[in-house]
């Protein structure tokens, strides 16, 4: 039976280029678009080994990995993340959780690496615990315009983790993002049973109309609209406001605020 491979980046083209090369090795390749995609993919069937992208749009690289480790365990399967902004990002490796870490470069050397890469792992399969390996393809070097870009994405992250309140980002297909540590409390379930979940699931089921005509009410109405209705969670009173997320090109999904209206107890 031929071994199979999870290969998630935004980029089409390396997502062809490194399940190619896989596929000549024998590997039966599930292809994703981004994180979000990734988790979809990763629930159908059980793969041997993953390469993943860091910087992609919906669910990130880190995300994802996160989501990995906890759904399988930290030493299930290797990880591997194979980016364009690894080199900006040495410094911080060992927050995200990969086995191995290789930066994108020139497709010939990296064709290259991949494939000693491959036979190391074939030869070797398991990753001993803890263990990181950095691998470099050529000369790369750290870019300011990408060290920027990983700093603003990361401290708007920052923001919704670090808010009073609970964030639920969900896409178009009214299926959730991110969602940060105080709706995670709110909700009392773990990333692995949230990610990727339709946001009605989360709720208990007497706000799901409710939740469902606000979903559809802020993108018939005039910009910027939210609206806002109570749900209890676990005897708890929850405010949620819903708000689109809307870019030039329309509607892009929801923002869901969660805030605790419950009165305190008495002393």
């Amino acid at each position: 039976m031929s071994k199979k491979a999870l290969v998630v980046n935004a980029d089409y083209f390396f997502v062809e280029f490194v399940s190619e090369l896989l596929e000549k090795r024998g590997y039966a390749v599930t292809k994703a678009y981004d994180g979000k995609d990734g988790i979809s993919k990763l629930q159908d069937h059980p793969h041997d080994i993953m390469f993943v992208d860091l910087v992609m749009p919906k669910v990130d690289g880190s995300q994802f990995i996160d989501f990995v480790r906890l759904k399988y365990g930290p030493n299930h399967f290797p990880i591997v993340a194979l980016s364009g902004v690894m080199i900006e990002q040495l410094g911080v490796l060992n927050e995200i959780g990969a086995d191995y870490y290789m930066a994108k470069g020139p497709i010939d050397k990296l064709t290259v690496q991949l494939n000693q890469f491959m036979a190391e792992i074939e030869t070797q399969p398991e990753c001993k615990p803890g263990e990181m390996k950095i691998m470099q393809t050529g000369s790369v070097y750290p870019r300011r315009d990408a060290v920027e870009l990983l700093q603003v994405l990361k401290f708007h992250q920052a923001v919704i983790e670090s808010m009073g309140v609970g964030v639920v980002v969900v896409d178009t297909d009214a299926r959730i993002v991110n969602v940060n540590p105080v709706a995670f409390e709110i909700v009392d379930r773990s990333p692995t049973e949230v990610l990727n979940y339709p946001v009605l699931d989360i709720f208990p089921a007497a706000a799901g109309p409710k939740l469902g005509d606000a979903l559809k009410q802020v993108v018939r109405l005039s910009a910027r609209t939210q609206i806002s209705f109570l749900a209890d969670f676990n005897d708890r009173s929850i405010r949620t406001t819903v708000s689109a997320i809307l870019v030039s090109a329309g509607n892009v999904g929801w923002v869901l605020v969660l805030e605790d209206t419950t009165p305190p107890m008495p002393r």
